[in-house]
C-alpha cells in the first residue's frame, strides 16, 4: 500500500445556546483529506497515482482540486494540535480579574507566540501560522472558566457531562 493513513483534521467548538455552552465537532481545514506516507518514493508514487483516477484527473483539470505535499515541519505541528486521534480538542483559556488572558493550556498553548486575537464570545483564538507555504489563519476553539463551572453539553447528547 502507497499511503499509511487517510483521515481529517476535526476540532471541537463550543457554541452558545440558550445560555449554554454545546460542544459540537467540525473539521479544521474544510475540504482537506490528509495522507501519510513514508518519505522518499512512496510519497512521489502516491502523488503519480492519485492523479491517474479519474476523477482527480478531471477534479484537477477543473482547479477544483490541488494536491499539496505537506513538509515534515507542518506535519509535526499538526499533530502537536491534533494528535493520534487527529481531534483538536477545546483549549482552556483563563482570564484575571482585569479580563486579560492569564493562562493558556494546549493544544493552544502550542502557538501562544502566533494568537493573533480571541473571539471570547464566540468561543475561539485565531492563530497565524504558516503551512503549504502560506501563512494560514487557524481559528481553534476554547472554553473559559463559565464554560467549566456550567459544565457542557455535548452535541447529540441529551446528558451534561
Amino acid at each position: 500500500m502507497l499511503y499509511e493513513e487517510c483521515f481529517v483534521i476535526y476540532q471541537e467548538r463550543i457554541w452558545r445556546k440558550q445560555q449554554r455552552s454545546v460542544v459540537h465537532v467540525e473539521t479544521l481545514f474544510p475540504g482537506c483529506v490528509f495522507l501519510t506516507c513514508k518519505a522518499g518514493q512512496k510519497k512521489q508514487a502516491l502523488l503519480e497515482q492519485l492523479k491517474q483516477i479519474p476523477v482527480v484527473q478531471s477534479c484537477l483539470g477543473r482547479g477544483d482540486l490541488t494536491l499539496l505535499p505537506l513538509m515534515k515541519e507542518d506535519g509535526d505541528f499538526l499533530m502537536r494540535l491534533s494528535g493520534k486521534e487527529h481531534m483538536v480538542r477545546l483549549s482552556y483559556v483563563g482570564k484575571d480579574d482585569k479580563g486579560q488572558v492569564c493562562q493558556v493550556s494546549e493544544p493552544l498553548l502550542a502557538c501562544r507566540g502566533q494568537i493573533e486575537r480571541y473571539q471570547f464570545k464566540k468561543r475561539y483564538a485565531m492563530v497565524r501560522h504558516r503551512l503549504w507555504g502560506e501563512d494560514r489563519a487557524i481559528v481553534m476553539g476554547i472554553m473559559l472558566k463559565e464554560d467549566e463551572d456550567r459544565k457542557l453539553l455535548y452535541e447529540g447528547e441529551d446528558c451534561i457531562q
